[in-house]
């Protein structure tokens, strides 16, 4: 699935640029909250599954062949006939490292406490999400967030004087989007819980777009438009097939 991410200032258009953007495909856009829904409310074994694997002692038989194998049913990881245990195992140990270094980034983030909580939420679902969507998925070609993995740096970053530091081992340990559209003005001052200072808004935009630039990703300008930032994705999508 090719994974299309939204980056820019809040207030500069990214959510209308979406909704523009995905009246073009003739089949079903997905983002990170849809098809984290989907996942996670697929079947009562998939909702049960999540509840289960919570429980504290299970923690310490995460590699248990039964729960490996309830992660292989849920995520599509692995083929039902064949399982591969160092793989199950590897992909687990990633997805934890993650997470404990996100979780890291907003525990220590200047933000309130009872913000933190949601932060870690979103934070939850767009990795899983990330990483079911990073694997084939037939029956589905895109997804587009006008929010995302990388939006996030916004937040990580704030008033952090290791910013680049903190950048790039983000981009380096997350599977980076294969596009990245970004919105480099605002437009409107938009009235949130994670209002971020304008200069540091752009300090963590300059320094984030020079390393995504570094990266073998497809970066598109907002300023182009709709339609020919459309058919860009269209002939990446080709590309990929």
């Amino acid at each position: 699935m090719i994974i299309v991410e939204f980056f820019g200032p809040s207030g500069s258009g990214k959510s209308y640029f979406k909704k523009k953007l995905i009246k073009n495909f003739s089949f079903k856009v997905l983002d990170y909250k849809s098809l984290y829904n989907l996942i996670s409310d697929r079947s009562l074994f998939a909702k049960f599954f999540y509840i289960f694997i919570k429980l504290p002692f299970l923690q310490k038989i995460k590699n248990n062949y039964l729960i490996n194998k309830a992660k292989k049913k849920l995520f599509g990881i692995i083929e039902v006939r064949k399982i591969d245990h160092n793989k199950l195992i590897n992909t687990e140990y990633k997805l934890n490292k993650k997470i404990e270094f996100i979780n890291e980034l907003i525990l220590k983030s200047e933000f309130k406490n009872k913000n933190k909580k949601t932060l870690e939420n979103w934070a939850n679902e767009e990795i899983y999400a990330n990483h079911c969507a990073s694997k084939k998925n037939k029956g589905q070609k895109i997804l587009i967030d006008s929010e995302g993995l990388i939006q996030r740096l916004f937040i990580y970053c704030c008033k952090k004087k290791d910013k680049r530091k903190i950048i790039i081992k983000y981009l380096d340990l997350i599977e980076i989007p294969q596009i990245i559209i970004f919105f480099d003005k605002k437009k409107v001052n938009k009235k949130n819980e994670f209002r971020i200072d304008a200069n540091e808004e752009k300090k963590i935009f300059n320094l984030t777009l020079l390393e995504l630039k570094r990266r073998n990703i497809l970066i598109i300008n907002s300023k182009i438009g709709v339609n020919k930032a459309y058919l860009k994705i269209k002939k990446n999508l080709s590309y990929k097939k």
